[in-house]
């Protein structure tokens, strides 16, 4: 059974990957692109409590604002 962190680290990695958002994820996160690729694709066993909180923080800013951009049609009322 995955701990918390090793879980909310899996999240984030799988989403970065998924989405393809590097770029976006470092600057909102205030992190080098370099710390986050290699985070994300497992060239650094272990990561920071700190740095996950900031990587953490910045997925879920780019999920609010891609809820709060996206619409669509949701039938009739």
């Amino acid at each position: 059974m995955m701990s918390v962190i090793e879980q909310t680290q899996r999240e984030v990695m799988d989403y970065v990957l998924k989405n393809r958002n590097r770029k976006m994820v470092a600057s909102i996160s205030g992190l080098h692109i370099n710390t986050v690729s290699d985070i994300v694709s497992g060239r650094r066993k272990g990561c920071n409590i700190e740095t996950l909180i900031k990587l953490e923080a910045a997925v879920n800013e780019i999920k609010e604002k891609e809820a709060k951009d996206s619409w669509y049609y949701r039938g009739p009322k």
